[in-house]
């Protein structure tokens, strides 16, 4: 039971450095990466209030 436990936390730090290796990324390649501060933090506001398709479309027009 330990080892499947030990394992299970193993698969779920390398999945959130993945991730967060993924978000590094997709912020260097996007307009995000681009952006002032706080054109960033309207996106992820907005983001959470629109969806990522109408905010993307919202930070692109500002």
């Amino acid at each position: 039971m330990a080892k499947e436990r030990q394992a299970l936390e193993a698969r779920e730090t390398k999945l959130r450095e993945s991730e967060r290796a993924a978000s590094v990324e997709l912020m260097q390649k996007s307009v995000l990466g681009k952006a002032p501060f706080e054109r960033v933090e309207a996106f992820f506001a907005a983001l959470g209030k629109l969806g990522l398709d109408e905010a993307e479309k919202r930070l692109r027009a500002s």
